[in-house]
């Protein structure tokens, strides 16, 4: 039993002198966690704990990790020669310092293929890098650990050196042999096709970066997003570049052009691959976009959001129509008083449809007409004294159409009807029947029309009141004058004044 012991309570209020040699040569290129096995176990045998039966479980314990990892880093600082191993049933390691490492790898026989391996990997880097020791022990690690030959690390070495440059970190190294181990990528032939993949990768998605506005080396992520575009979903590289002109949308970022390739594969069905089809794709679908943005424009609602569902409420219009039609379609339904809806311009194209208007050329023609016959009959509602009770409905367009395209009937005629149907419970059918008669009659002027309205009205007063009278009556009585009315005074129903007859006579 020793003198002299420490308390172990009194060890938390001390200090532990690490060399800064350690700090200076072996902290940098340390794996993760390696340092804190180093440095915890030192601080335990500077102040006497480190005796202990289960010190590898003891260390995994106090520092949160798996007894394999702290077994791990215990051999790595072996190899650096900052450890001696004394004991292996239960294990007992003593700490060197750095000067008794340099003395010890003087004295301990040489291991000839670490050292070849060591020559060969220095001879990768020349006079650009001196290595640590320590990255030079983690290198050598992949081979005894990890079950990779040395050939196949010196190449790995030499692709990340043309890939990521001189400077590479020795733990970005590690990672991919972790990768290539785990996929059991242990020949040159399998790893020449592995760094081959993984070199055009880094160098397409190191343009992307570029074409992003990014000047840095790509990351691991970004990599395996560059081949699951490339590879698994079949974009040309130059097709991904194409692609990140619609990154300045948003956040320019390999997720954000990961949703654009996304979404450009789905829509197009996996056809747009090549930077041709990929431009052509975007440029149809950025006028898609403009045209959809007119046509809601037309309808009324400002800064329209297009979405891939109004995309599909268009698309269903230009399936029946040209998109000029929709576009009259959608003003005409905006101008609506009241609620209403996108629907109703389907209703519109389809109503015109049905009339045989099926370019933008007929249906302007077609409104000019229907603008055309709506100001004249309002002009006739009016003379009539129904402004504010009749309407510009199509079936009394129909009407107007009839009178004057079927029947070729004079706008002065159509006016005196008008005028004579002022009153009239009924003024629209009463015109009907009265133009009805006066074209049975082959009246065609403003004076044929007035000279048989004076004869219907002199009759009319000079005929017998009474129903037997009026019902034993054989004179002729045209179309219009059946048509029930009341009684009238002739002076009020003909409500135009000289000057009109005589301006009307001129048309």
């Amino acid at each position: 039993m020793a003198a002299f012991v420490t308390d172990p309570g009194a060890l938390l209020w001390g200090a532990t002198a690490v060399p800064n040699a350690f700090f200076c040569e072996y902290m940098p290129s340390a794996p993760e966690g390696y340092v804190k096995v180093y440095l915890y176990g030192y601080m335990a045998a500077q102040g006497g704990l480190g005796d202990t039966v289960r010190m590898v479980e003891d260390l995994a314990i106090a520092l949160g990790m798996e007894t394999e990892q702290v077994e791990k880093a215990l051999r790595y600082w072996e190899r650096c020669r900052l450890l001696e191993r004394v004991r292996d049933n239960p294990p007992q390691y003593r700490y060197l310092s750095v000067g008794q490492a340099v003395v010890m790898r003087q004295q301990t026989q040489t291991d000839e293929q670490y050292e070849a391996f060591a020559q060969a990997l220095y001879s990768l880097f020349g006079e650009k890098r001196k290595l640590h020791g320590g990255e030079t022990v983690l290198a050598y690690e992949w081979v005894e650990q990890m079950g990779l030959s040395p050939e196949v690390v010196l190449m790995l070495i030499r692709h990340m050196i043309s890939t990521r440059g001189i400077n590479f970190s020795f733990k970005e190294a590690q990672k991919v042999a972790g990768e290539m181990s785990s996929e059991k990528i242990t020949t040159l032939e399998a790893a020449e096709m592995m760094f081959s993949r993984s070199e055009s990768a880094w160098k397409g998605a190191k343009k992307v970066l570029s074409r992003l506005g990014k000047r840095r080396n790509p990351s691991e992520d970004e990599m395996d997003l560059y081949l699951k575009w490339t590879v698994q979903w079949g974009f040309a590289p130059k097709a991904v570049e194409a692609a990140c002109v619609e990154t300045t949308k948003g956040d320019p970022s390999f997720a954000y052009l990961d949703k654009i390739l996304e979404g450009i594969r789905r829509r197009s069905d996996g056809k747009a691959t090549t930077p041709e089809k990929v431009e052509r794709f975007l440029k149809g679908e950025k006028d898609e976009t403009d045209r959809v943005r007119e046509m809601l424009a037309a309808y009324g609602i400002k800064s329209p959001v297009v979405d891939e569902g109004m995309r599909l409420v268009y698309r269903a219009l230009c399936d029946t129509a040209d998109h000029g039609v929709v576009v009259l379609a959608a003003r005409q339904v905006g101008k609506r008083k009241g609620a209403h809806s996108l629907d109703q311009v389907a209703e519109l194209v389809e109503a015109w449809n049905n009339r045989g208007l099926r370019t933008e050329a007929d249906v302007e023609q077609y409104l000019k007409n229907v603008a055309r016959q709506d100001k004249t009959l309002r002009a006739l509602f009016t003379l009539m004294g129904k402004e504010k009770t009749l309407t510009c409905s199509q079936a009394n367009r129909e009407l107007l159409r009839k009178w004057q395209t079927d029947w070729r009937i004079s706008d002065p005629l159509i006016q005196l009807a008008a005028c004579y149907a002022k009153n009239v419970e009924h003024p629209m059918a009463y015109m009907d029947k009265l133009l009805a008669s006066w074209r049975e009659k082959d009246i065609t002027t403003v004076a044929q029309a007035q000279e048989e309205h004076e004869s219907f009205t002199a009759s009319a007063q000079k005929a017998p009141k009474g129903g037997a009278a009026a019902a034993g009556s054989t004179g002729k009585r045209v179309l219009a004058q059946q048509y029930d009315q009341r009684d009238y005074d002739p002076d009020e129903v003909n409500d135009m004044s000289q000057e009109d007859i005589e301006e009307a006579s001129k048309l």
